[in-house]
């Protein structure tokens, strides 16, 4: 079966090179023909040259013209706009004089109104009314006076008439705003209150925090080193003047390695390190329980070991939940659950108690040792 299946590869690898024989003849060929085409153009060169040459040429006697045909329209333009602006200057002093005129016959038309209505005094009479006394013997603008007077009137009328309960109305608005004012107080106190109590829990969760590092940092160059055989790695702060809202970097240096981040170590040394992590931050505040979901999968026979040492180390403190397909895990294990199908679509858990097991050997073994010699 071999000789047959190395036959057929023969015969493959033949096929392959007469297919690569004829297309690198296919492709001698079109090399050939490029090359002419190549040959061929550079021909057509000369004369193409020649002839942008003369186009350039009256492509710049176009330009030069051109250029002094936008020259006279663009002085023709600056001196339309100039008479463009003396114009609408013209029409808009016309029109400002038109709109004075008309504000003057109408002010003029509504004090003759004002006066007949309000005073009982025609045309005649207001003409022969002698001028008042100014200050400084100075006549101020009429726009002046219409609007002192204007000031003056509604002075008068916003007064209106006389509130004989203003003094109650005073006295509540007082109440309510001294109520108001020591309402405002309390919450300016207890804000400064909310703001202290912040302050103190940011600090004591800082402290915390910085406590809990250094120790996970010191279990976990410990924790990195039994795992490896060696080395060294630590946690770093990204943000060391704000600890609250900064990232941590972790550095590792596996044995002949040079210190570098997690994230360019080869897969088995990252799980490796996660593990050393894990176990740091355990040591910390262990739990009575700790489930592990094949943790072990990217590490080879030689970590295997250290990682079952390490899961071991902590067997006095906690219990420990494996879910795990390698043999080396499972044989350092008290108890083993599996679950197999003997019949389809039925399954069925599977329980070996290895501590058991290990006792029993251990009494029959003792008893053998107490039977007497034939």
């Amino acid at each position: 079966r071999q000789i047959q299946t190395l036959a057929e590869r023969i015969k493959e690898f033949e096929t392959t090179i007469h297919e690569r024989t004829s297309g690198a003849s296919t492709h001698k060929e079109r090399v050939e023909a490029l090359a002419g085409q190549i040959e061929k153009a550079k021909e057509r060169i000369a004369p193409l040259e020649k002839e942008l040459g003369t186009q350039n040429e009256k492509l710049k006697s176009i330009r030069d013209q051109r250029k002094a045909k936008l020259e006279q329209v663009q002085a023709a333009d600056r001196e339309l706009r100039e008479k463009r602006a003396a114009t609408e200057k013209m029409l808009e002093t016309h029109a400002r004089l038109e709109v004075d005129v008309a504000q003057r016959r109408v002010r003029y038309e509504n004090v003759i109104q004002r006066a007949t209505e309000t005073y009982s005094l025609t045309l005649p009479e207001v003409l022969q009314t002698e001028e008042p006394e100014w200050d400084g013997d100075v006549q101020p603008e009429w726009s002046v006076l219409e609007q002192e007077v204007g000031m003056m009137k509604a002075k008068l009328e916003s007064m209106g008439p006389v509130n004989l309960v203003a003094i109650e109305e005073f006295q509540e608005q007082e109440d309510r705003y001294q109520f108001l004012v020591e309402q405002q107080q309390d919450l300016v106190q207890a804000k400064d209150q909310f703001l202290e109590t912040i302050k103190t829990i940011n600090v004591t969760t800082a402290e915390m925090f910085l406590n809990t590092f250094n120790k996970v940092n010191e279990n976990f160059g410990e924790m990195f080193k039994n795992l490896f055989g060696g080395g060294e790695a630590k946690l770093e702060l990204v943000d060391a003047e704000d600890v609250l809202d900064s990232g941590v970097d972790i550095i590792a240096r596996p044995p002949g390695k040079k210190p570098q981040t997690i994230s360019l170590l080869s897969g088995g040394e990252r799980t490796m390190t996660a593990v050393a992590l894990l176990f740091a931050l355990y040591k910390v505040k262990p739990s009575p329980f700790c489930v592990l979901d094949e943790l072990d999968a990217a590490l080879d026979d030689a970590n295997i070991g250290r990682f079952v040492a390490m899961v071991q180390s902590f067997l006095e403190s906690s219990q420990f939940v494996v879910i795990t397909h390698n043999q080396k895990t499972i044989a350092a294990a008290d108890v083993l659950y599996g679950v197999t199908q003997q019949r389809k679509g039925i399954s069925k858990i599977v329980s070996v108690k290895l501590t058991d097991h290990d006792k029993d050997e251990a009494d029959v073994l003792k008893s053998k040792q107490l039977e007497p010699a034939k």
